[in-house]
């Protein structure tokens, strides 16, 4: 499969199924707050990992400095996982500068820029040397 078929697999933020959103804020107290955020990096890694299998790709979206770690941490697990089964990830950055929708609440500010990190594999030809 070329780039151009790939990108074209690419949907509308509404209808595009490897769509997933990166959390940074989670609740005051430092313990839940660890355990919150750990917990959530395991879940993003593991919907990263099942749309890669599903559909070959991945947009994560992530909004402050938090979400952004959490994102690249779960990206890195999830990696992790595909090369078990000799999958590849390769992934772009962009900003994307726009309105979160049904995302956020209402009152909140609508319009944000946030980092958008596409994930997209590839059939290695030969295992990884460990």
């Amino acid at each position: 499969m070329d780039n151009e078929d790939i990108m074209s697999r690419f949907k509308d933020k509404k209808e595009d199924p490897g769509f997933l959103v990166a959390r940074g804020r989670f609740s005051e107290d430092s313990k839940e707050s660890i355990s919150n955020e750990k917990e959530h990096r395991s879940k993003l890694s593991n919907a990263i990992f099942m749309s890669i299998m599903n559909h070959g790709y991945a947009n994560i979206r992530a909004v402050g400095t938090r979400a952004i770690a959490n994102a690249v941490r779960s990206i890195t697990i999830a990696t992790e996982r595909c090369k078990k089964r000799d999958i590849c990830l390769y992934w772009d950055s962009e900003i994307d500068k726009g309105n979160l929708g049904p995302l956020r609440d209402p009152s909140h500010v609508q319009d944000v820029t946030a980092y958008v990190f596409k994930l997209q594999h590839f059939k290695d030809s030969h295992k990884p040397q460990d």
